[in-house]
C-alpha cells in the first residue's frame, strides 16, 4: 500500500493530500463530507506538513458547532459568515423559502432573502446544499416575529481553473490495476482490503453515473457496504433522497418557480428504496420518470425538464450465508412505481452489492490520495468528454439491424463510462501502432466491454422475471474485430484476475 501511496504523492503532487488518523481526528464531532474535509486539509497543508492550529481556527470561525453561541452573535447584531450544510425548504404558509442548519440543529425561523434566491436559483433548490452563507438577525416588528435572514450565498466550489488535461496526462504513468487502486483510495478505501479484483471493480462502478451523463442504475446488496458513504461524501454533485419524495423536491416547485434536484445535480440516488414513497400524484410522476429515464428529458404540467442527471435506486436485500441473494427476483423490493418491466428496462446497469466487502475500519484508507473535491470536479468535467464514445463506435461491432435498442444503448453507455474512468488518456486510436492497438483492444474488452455486458445482463434477467416477452429481447453479440478476423466476445463473466494483461500493460504505451 505504501507503493501506491508514494506513487500518488509523486505523480499528483498538486492534487494530492495525505490522509491519516490524526488529520481526520481534527474533524471529530463534525458531520462533514469527505470533499469538504479534503479541501480544508489541502488548504492548510504543504506536503506532509500540516497547520493543525490553522485548521482548528478555521473550523471554529467558519464551521461552528455551538448553536447557542451562533445565535448570540446574531442577536448582538453581527453579520455571521459560515461555510455549512444547509437544507432549503419552501414554506407556502409564510410565502418565503426557508433554510435550516441541520448540523447545528437550527431548523426554524430562518429565511432566504428574495434577491439571494433569485441570484442562486440553480443552487438554492429544496433539499441539501453546501455553501458559504452570511446571515443577520431581523428583530420583531409589530406582530411579526424575529427571524434570521440569509443575505448572501456562495456555492461550495473552492477550486477554479483546474488543469484537467494535466490531470488526465498523469494517468498513463499507472498500469490499469494501479489506476483502479488510485480510484479506490480517492473514494476512501484501502485497495488491499478487497479480496479480489472483481470486488474492486464493483466498487468503482459506483463512479460511472458521475463521469457519464444520464446513467441510470440499480444497486442492491447487504447492509454496511458503503452505499450511503459513497454517494453522500464524494461529491457535492450527488444527492441522496430517502423516505418521501415530492414532485417539487425532485422536478419543479411551482410556488417558487424553481427547478428541483434533478435539474441541478449530476446524480440522484434514492436510498433505502424499499421504503421510498412519493406524493399523491404517483401516476403523473411515473409517466415523467418513464420519459426522463429514456431520453434525459420530460415534461410535467407544461414544464419541460432537460438534464444530464443520472438516477439510481439503492437498497438492501437478504443474502444467504454464502453472500448470494436469497431470491432471484431482486426487483421485488422496489416500489411499485419502478417494478414494471417498462420502467426497469430504462435502467442501464445493475451493481451487485453482494460482491462488495462490508465496510469496517480496515477498509478506511490512510495515506496519499487525490483530493476528493478535486476528483469531484474532475468527474464533473469529464461528463462532457465525447472521445470515449467515439472509441466504442470505432472498436465495437454488433448487428444494428436486429439488436434490441435498449441493450445496445446501455452497453454503449456503460462501456463508454468505464473507458472515461479507466482510460481517460486514450483520446484517439488513429496514431496507435498495431501492437499498441491490439493491446488496447484486449484491455478495452476486459475492463470496458465485458463488464458493460454483464452489468446490463442483470437488468435483462430481472425484466424477464417480470415480463415473459423479454425472453425475445436477447443481448446482441458484441465483437471487437482484430486486424484480420472478428474476435467473438464470450458470455459475460467476472473481470479476469490473471496477470496476463497486467504484464502487457507494463510493456507498452497503452496502460
Amino acid at each position: 500500500m505504501n507503493t501506491i501511496s508514494n506513487k500518488i504523492q509523486e505523480t499528483f503532487a498538486d492534487y494530492a493530500i495525505c490522509k491519516d488518523r490524526a488529520a481526520y481526528g481534527l474533524f471529530a464531532g463534525r458531520n462533514l463530507p469527505t470533499f469538504v474535509k479534503d479541501y480544508i486539509l489541502n488548504r492548510f497543508s504543504k506536503g506532509e506538513e500540516r497547520d493543525e492550529d490553522g485548521i482548528r481556527e478555521y473550523l471554529a470561525a467558519k464551521m461552528p458547532q455551538n448553536s447557542d453561541s451562533l445565535m448570540m452573535r446574531l442577536l448582538e447584531g453581527e453579520n455571521v459568515n459560515i461555510t455549512t450544510r444547509i437544507v432549503v425548504k419552501t414554506k407556502l404558509d409564510d410565502g418565503m423559502v426557508a433554510f435550516m442548519l441541520p448540523d447545528l440543529n437550527i431548523t426554524a425561523n430562518m429565511f432566504i432573502q428574495p434577491k439571494v434566491l433569485a441570484d442562486n436559483k440553480a443552487d438554492l433548490v429544496d433539499g441539501e446544499n453546501w455553501g458559504n452563507i452570511t446571515m443577520q438577525y431581523m428583530p420583531p416588528e409589530g406582530r411579526k416575529k424575529g427571524y434570521v435572514l440569509m443575505t448572501s450565498y456562495k456555492s461550495f466550489n473552492p477550486y477554479k481553473n483546474l488543469d484537467f488535461e494535466d490531470f488526465i496526462s498523469k494517468r498513463e504513468l499507472f498500469s490499469t490495476e494501479e489506476w483502479i487502486d488510485v480510484l479506490l483510495t480517492t473514494m476512501g478505501y484501502t485497495p488491499d482490503s478487497f479480496d479480489t479484483l472483481e470486488s474492486k471493480f464493483a466498487m468503482i462502478t459506483r463512479l460511472l453515473p458521475a463521469i457519464e451523463p444520464n446513467v441510470n442504475f440499480i444497486e442492491l446488496g447487504p447492509k454496511s457496504s458503503g452505499k450511503s458513504y459513497t454517494y453522500n461524501n464524494l461529491s457535492q454533485y450527488f444527492r441522496m433522497i430517502s423516505g418521501k419524495c415530492t414532485r417539487a423536491q425532485l422536478i419543479y416547485n411551482h410556488a417558487t418557480k424553481q427547478y428541483g434536484a434533478i435539474k441541478n445535480h449530476d446524480l440522484i440516488v434514492f436510498d433505502e428504496v424499499s421504503t421510498l414513497s412519493f406524493d399523491d400524484r404517483t401516476g403523473e410522476l411515473q409517466g415523467f420518470l418513464k420519459s426522463y429515464l429514456e431520453a434525459g428529458n420530460a415534461s410535467l404540467s407544461n414544464i419541460k425538464i432537460v438534464s444530464s442527471c443520472g438516477l439510481g435506486l439503492a437498497g438492501n436485500i437478504a443474502l444467504t450465508e454464502d453472500m448470494q441473494p436469497v431470491n432471484e427476483d431482486f426487483q421485488s423490493i422496489l416500489p411499485d412505481i419502478f417494478r414494471s418491466s417498462a420502467m426497469m428496462d430504462r435502467f442501464h446497469l445493475f451493481i451487485p452489492g453482494w460482491k462488495l466487502p462490508k465496510i469496517s475500519e480496515g477498509q478506511i484508507y490512510y495515506g496519499w490520495a487525490i483530493d476528493a473535491e478535486v476528483f469531484s470536479e474532475y468527474l464533473h468535467y469529464m461528463r462532457t468528454e465525447t472521445y470515449s464514445q467515439n472509441i466504442f463506435d470505432e472498436l465495437v461491432k454488433y448487428d444494428k439491424k436486429t439488436a434490441y435498442v435498449r441493450h445496445a444503448k446501455s452497453v454503449r453507455k456503460i462501456a463508454t463510462a468505464y473507458c472515461k474512468l479507466l482510460f481517460p488518456h486514450i483520446k484517439s486510436l488513429d496514431e496507435m501502432s498495431v501492437e499498441d492497438l491490439n493491446i488496447f483492444k484486449k484491455l478495452y474488452t476486459e475492463y470496458c466491454l465485458l463488464p458493460a455486458i454483464e452489468a446490463r445482463s442483470y437488468i435483462y434477467e430481472q425484466c424477464k422475471l417480470v415480463d415473459g416477452e423479454y425472453k425475445h429481447n436477447t443481448m446482441p453479440e458484441f465483437t471487437i474485430p482484430d486486424n484480420e478476423e472478428p474476435t467473438d466476445v464470450e458470455e459475460p463473466t467476472a473481470v479476469d484476475q490473471s496477470d496476463e494483461v497486467g504484464e502487457d500493460d507494463q510493456t507498452v504505451g497503452v496502460n
